[in-house]
């Protein structure tokens, strides 16, 4: 298993080395989400095959936001907040 190292920025952000973008075809909007795991992150990209796959999961119930719509307003609301403590 090879080691990458990156560096989070003061916004939050993290870089993913190059080759592991080629790697897994990660290009600019791809979305992708982060999962704790026993103290580690786990990145994993939504793929046009994976977003057909969990699709009907993420259809929302009567009256109520879907996952994905909810984790969006989620982080939103996280942007908000490091904006105000600047």
């Amino acid at each position: 298993m090879v080691t990458y190292q990156t560096i989070i920025s003061s916004k939050g952000q993290v870089v993913v080395p190059a080759e592991l973008r080629e790697q897994l075809g990660l290009t600019k909007g791809t979305r992708a989400t982060w999962t704790e795991e026993k103290g580690r992150l786990i990145l994993m990209p939504i793929g046009e095959r994976m977003l057909d796959e969990i699709q009907g999961f993420l259809k929302p119930r009567a009256g109520q936001a879907s996952a994905f719509e909810a984790s969006l307003e989620e982080r939103k609301r996280e942007r908000r907040r490091e904006r105000e403590r600047r």
